[in-house]
């Protein structure tokens, strides 16, 4: 694997623990902020830090996703990555969801982030050094089933009133915990076949 490539896969790591960071850091400067029963989101429409500290998750996430993406697709090796041009779409929505307030039409980017819900499943088949895990295909099913829950939840109008802003950030990291563990799999397995590398 090309150093860049290695770099853009990394990228993968940043989201889940980004994201999570910089919200928790926003609740706490967030005076009257329910975290369990209100969305990430709302910490945009909060003064000061907590706006602040809310589009540094969002955008930072957003970079990772993309830089990911990217990374995704040449090691793929395909000249169309429908997976890769998932997270990168996803990526960018996430992006917007820092640029501007919740409430804009660009918040979101008119909902275009909904890509992440096949993204795992077409980078599952694309990624033939992952899909070889044995562990591969429990982790996407899971990932993938956990978006399609949600979006049912959301669209049915059961996600819990009191609960919304625990169930977002847990399938939220869910969906991030894909590209998370794909990029250790794939970097580390790169790191074992170089040191299993004869020496010249």
């Amino acid at each position: 694997m090309l150093r860049r490539s290695r770099i853009l896969l990394s990228a993968g790591l940043v989201p889940l623990p980004w994201f999570l960071f910089w919200t928790s850091v926003a609740t706490v400067f967030a005076t009257g902020y329910n975290p369990l029963a209100q969305h990430a989101s709302e910490l945009l429409q909060v003064p000061t830090l907590a706006s602040v500290s809310a589009r540094i998750a969002a955008i930072g996430s957003g970079v990772g996703f993309v830089a990911f993406s990217i990374g995704v697709w040449r090691e793929s090796g395909r000249r169309i990555a429908v997976g890769a041009i998932c997270w990168m779409v996803f990526g960018v929505s996430m992006l917007t969801n820092g640029l501007w307030p919740m409430g804009h039409p660009m918040h979101g980017f008119y909902t275009i982030g909904i890509a992440n819900i096949i993204a795992p499943a077409m980078s599952h088949i694309e990624l033939t050094a992952w899909s070889a895990n044995r562990r591969a295909y429990a982790v996407t099913a899971v990932v993938s089933i956990a978006g399609i829950f949600y979006l049912w939840l959301n669209l049915l109008g059961a996600d819990p009133e009191g609960f919304r802003g625990l169930t977002q950030r847990l399938f939220s990291s869910i969906n991030s915990l894909w590209p998370f563990l794909v990029a250790l799999y794939l970097l580390r397995r790169d790191s074992s076949a170089l040191q299993t590398q004869p020496a010249h």
